[in-house]
């Protein structure tokens, strides 16, 4: 059985650890602390748009475990699989649903 609280609370200690990541390579990006080659700016890009997508994945799940609907997959209303909210804590998807979009 799935634990929701416990989910909540990993789901609050991720949102943490990305918003400061995100923070440190926006940072790094603006100041231009150190030498940055062309390349690995692009990387650094990279980087703080994944942490940021990741981030919202993260608040929009905490978000569904307020109202409730943290279990039920956003496209079709079915219940999401306790292995896959284990393994993808922040999906709004059943397994079907992500195969087929």
């Amino acid at each position: 059985m799935l634990d929701v609280e416990e989910v909540a609370l990993k789901l609050r200690n991720k949102q943490h650890l990305l918003e400061q990541k995100a923070d440190e390579l926006s940072l790094t990006l603006t100041k231009g602390d150190g030498p940055v080659v062309q390349g690995s700016l692009y990387v650094l890009q990279e980087r703080e748009s994944y942490a940021q997508q990741e981030l919202q994945q993260v608040k929009h799940a905490i978000l569904r475990i307020k109202q409730g609907t943290y279990n039920e997959c956003e496209l079709c209303q079915k219940g999401i699989e306790a292995n896959r909210l284990l393994a993808l804590p922040y999906t709004a998807l059943c397994s079907n649903c992500a195969r087929e979009g």
